[in-house]
């Protein structure tokens, strides 16, 4: 009214009734206006105008947190998925067999029998979870896998044990229903606010009125929920999204009780008049805005453990930085087999063309060799004949 150029004369008037009560005597001109936390329903827009909502809201259940004390002795395999687990041994091994493969041909740690080999590789690769690898590596190229492959456990570890942590840690809440369907058929009582169009919204799902309880402030919304449907209170309390945002940022309750998903949607708050457009974000951020920033604060219903797509660029880049390693390292060893077959090969046909060209230039060496093998033998019989002479 203030932002007006000529204001009108108006008076403030306090409302006791419901809000459907109140959307009624705006439309029976009982009031001009009517300005506060009024749900845009269909049916009060048949009744009368609504400006656009300064807040969305919706309903959901609150009720109690029940302390999830299940057994914790496996609890070490929960933070991560099956598949990230096979995926990260899988990594292991595959590290060891690019470290096996790359230094085999020059490192006597990865020679010997193949049971040697294989657990010294093994071990090389798991050691690397806890950083206390203490085989020396030589090649180049394993240190390059090994590096990239620290930095994947390194990154994989932080976040195993910051999950782990916070499992152990915080206290694991849930609530004891998650619809409004199982309370039906239980048989369980379900509160609600009073004056509010939920007390219809709950008779349209199928609760008698004898299983639906009218309740005013957040004391009430307490003891209900903590006596329970067999003492007299309520198992849930349904209640708008809004309302329960502010219950819960209440130190004294947000670590006792708990607000499930949100489950119907409505239209938002609105008055029954028309403001300017700007000022429904000034009016949620000034009254809802400290409540809802406290729903994170709410004690955690479950923990979501990490997933093979969390982490799959790091396991391919890795992958894929420790095949061309390998790569490199076969190229290089055929490139350098190739070389040591081809050598001996150019100096036997090096050597097998030098006595092509000498042709029957070796005739007369072999000649001479003859000649001088029969003069030896000459002699030899010489020798043996005036030895038989002296003899006689």
């Amino acid at each position: 009214m203030e932002m007006l150029k000529d204001p009108p004369q108006y008076e403030f008037y306090v409302f006791n009734g419901s809000y459907d009560a109140l959307v009624r005597s705006v439309s029976l001109k009982v009031f001009d206006a009517a300005v506060g936390d009024v749900t845009i329903t269909p049916e009060r827009i048949m009744e009368a105008d609504f400006t656009m909502p300064y807040a969305q809201s919706g309903l959901s259940l609150l009720m109690l947190s029940e302390n999830d004390s299940k057994p914790i002795q496996w609890i070490f395999l929960e933070p991560l998925t099956k598949e990230l687990w096979f995926a990260t041994v899988g990594g292991f091994l595959f590290t060891g067999f690019v470290v096996w493969m790359i230094e085999r041909p020059r490192n006597p740690e990865y020679q010997g029998s193949r049971l040697r080999q294989f657990s010294n590789a093994s071990y090389f690769a798991f050691s690397t979870l806890t950083f206390s690898h203490d085989q020396i590596i030589r090649s180049p190229l394993s240190k390059i896998v090994v590096v990239v492959w620290c930095f994947a456990v390194l990154v994989v570890v932080q976040s195993y044990t910051a999950n782990l942590s916070s499992m152990l840690t915080t206290n694991r809440l849930r609530p004891l229903v998650t619809d409004l369907d199982q309370l039906l058929r239980n048989g369980d009582h379900v509160g609600y606010q009073g004056g509010g169009f939920t007390r219809s919204f709950l008779i349209n799902q199928g609760f008698p009125l004898n299983r639906i309880k009218s309740y005013n402030n957040q004391s009430e919304y307490a003891d209900a929920l903590r006596k329970g449907s067999k003492n007299g209170g309520v198992s849930a309390i349904l209640d708008e999204v809004p309302y329960l945002t502010y219950f819960l940022s209440n130190p004294q309750y947000k670590m006792e009780f708990q607000m499930v998903n949100r489950m119907y949607k409505t239209l938002g708050f609105g008055f029954v008049s028309c403001f300017r457009e700007h000022e429904g974000p000034q009016i949620e951020e000034r009254w809802l805005s400290s409540a809802a920033t406290s729903v994170g604060d709410s004690p955690i219903s479950g923990f979501t453990a990490l997933t093979l797509r969390s982490f799959s660029g790091l396991f391919i880049v890795t992958g894929c930085i420790s095949a061309l390693m390998l790569l490199i390292s076969i190229s290089r060893l055929l490139c350098a087999k190739y070389t040591r077959v081809k050598g001996p090969e150019l100096q036997n046909d090096d050597r097998d063309g030098g006595d092509n060209d000498r042709g029957d230039g070796c005739m007369p060496d072999q000649h001479l060799h003859e000649i001088r093998g029969d003069d030896s033998r000459n002699t030899y019989a010489g020798d043996e004949i005036g030895t038989d002479v002296r003899q006689v």
